[in-house]
């Protein structure tokens, strides 16, 4: 007790504690303001695209190469790698539909291909998914003109920034019930296919990424981007059916007819081909449904994606799927990453100007226990001990700091009031990205006054270090000395 007031008697004492007090508050009091901002730049970066396009969580194949919805990134010119395909995809399907965290899940394939008007050809990024699911699950899609298209219509979403965008560049109209020819490149050849516009919609924040994406049917999709193949798959076929072939080619019709008397052997070929036909045409109608590249989930109210996520792996790996779940940041993949980097200039910036703040606190509790020597000296003399002396210097320290951080957290309170309050807009688009809106929104949580807290206690200690050095190395006799 002795200590604390005599520590508080040498803080009230002297000019100096007035000025520590305001640097370490106005330093804090930046840290709660700056962590209340980016906590809003954090969920507004993430409103922006998982309300749009990402959604909260996205399962994918396992790649040896970048993954992200738009394909592959690999920074490479030429041809990039194939999409990988989910695998078992109906067993993924359902355990993503069933499962208690998950509130929607939509399978989704992604191809590049260009919308073509007369001889120019508009190159742009194709989601096939399901329309209707697919708006009911971005919160971030408003319809303007049409509606979303049903699974079993041949049709497109263009977002209204595209449809700008062609209606400048390629010098053509475009409204909702227009056919659209489409061409993709397969190999060393072109296909053709057609769908009809069926809504032009806006994202709630836009995005230049996102005036590249076509919303289309996945029917219309699969073989406009080579995913129609003819061939089947041998692991389609059940055992049952591979019998029945067989029992086609070796035996002939009597392997399975053998006991009907009156069958005419011209319908012999014909029966032959028409069940053939009909197993493969099954086999395709399986085999193309079960064609996903990615199932977008949302996550269901309460659950914090991240733990989601972890419990999804966790069975993928328990049941040897070889696909993953990740977050909205990697479903972005690069189209994230300059977001990213202007939020860590950001992040730079607090550092400089609270680094600077605290290199002036410590210079000055430095100077103060200099020009104490003789104090400290005298009070050595007199019998105080080594131990009085840390535990006194620890004691100012702690004062000082504690009174700043409560005072700089008032501060920030205060300030981030005035800065949300203040209704301040932006019109600049990477900005209004960052935000996920055109006005700033920073809201200082618990968390955000625990680290001011913590901040001015880790200061506390860094800044008593080096000043009690100086006091416990003042020789006695030199302040005695320094006194006469």
């Amino acid at each position: 007790m002795f200590t604390l007031n005599f520590a508080f008697k040498n803080i009230i004492s002297r000019k100096s504690s007035l000025v520590i007090i305001l640097f370490i508050a106005f330093s804090i009091a930046v840290l709660v303001m700056a962590n209340a901002v980016f906590d809003g730049t954090k969920s507004g970066i993430e409103k922006t695209f998982s309300q749009n396009f990402t959604g909260d969580i996205v399962i994918r194949p396992k790649a040896q190469f970048p993954m992200s919805l738009f394909g592959d990134e690999t920074p490479v010119t030429g041809n990039l790698s194939e999409l990988p395909q989910l695998i078992p995809y109906s067993d993924i399907y359902s355990y993503a539909e069933q499962s208690s965290f998950v509130s929607q899940a939509v399978p989704q394939i992604t191809g590049q291909a260009a919308l073509r008007f007369d001889d120019k050809n508009f190159g742009a990024y194709f989601f096939g998914v399901d329309g209707e699911a697919y708006v009911r699950l971005m919160s971030g899609i408003k319809i303007l003109e049409g509606r979303a298209y049903s699974s079993d219509e041949d049709s497109m979403m263009l977002s209204k920034e595209l449809v700008k965008k062609i209606v400048d560049e390629c010098g053509v109209s475009l409204n909702v019930g227009d056919q659209i020819q489409l061409a993709g490149f397969t190999g060393s050849s072109y296909t053709l296919r057609a769908a009809t516009l069926s809504a032009i919609y806006e994202y709630a924040v836009h995005n230049d990424l996102q005036d590249k994406i076509v919303l289309i049917n996945p029917a219309v999709l699969r073989p406009l981007i080579g995913l129609n193949s003819t061939e089947i798959d041998a692991s389609l076929f059940t055992q049952d059916n591979s019998g029945l072939l067989e029992n086609l080619d070796e035996d002939g019709i009597d392997g399975l007819f053998g006991d009907c008397e009156d069958l005419d052997s011209e319908y012999v070929p014909q029966a032959q081909e028409a069940a053939a036909a009909q197993t493969v045409e099954e086999t395709e109608q399986v085999s193309e449904e079960t064609i996903w590249n990615y199932i977008v989930c949302s996550v269901a109210a309460g659950v914090p994606a991240r733990i989601a996520i972890r419990k999804m792996n966790r069975e993928f790996a328990k049941r040897e799927w070889p696909v993953q779940a990740v977050d909205w940041r990697a479903a972005a993949g690069m189209s994230a990453q300059y977001i990213y980097w202007m939020r860590l200039i950001f992040n730079i910036g607090l550092i400089i100007i609270i680094g600077t703040g605290f290199i002036i606190v410590n210079n000055t509790l430095v100077i103060a226990a200099l020009d104490r020597s003789k104090e400290t000296g005298a009070l050595r003399a007199i019998g105080a001990g080594r131990r009085f002396i840390a535990l006194e210097y620890l004691a100012e320290t702690l004062i000082l700091t504690i009174t700043a951080g409560i005072l700089g957290c008032l501060l920030g309170v205060v300030g981030n009031s005035f800065l949300s309050n203040g209704s301040i807009h932006f019109s600049n688009t990477y900005l209004v990205q960052l935000f996920g809106g055109d006005t700033l929104r920073a809201v200082v949580r618990f968390p955000n006054i625990l680290s001011g807290m913590a901040l001015s206690l880790v200061l506390a200690f860094v800044a008593w270090i080096y000043p009690v050095r100086i006091a416990l190395n003042t020789s006695p006799v030199a302040a005695m000395e320094a006194v006469r």
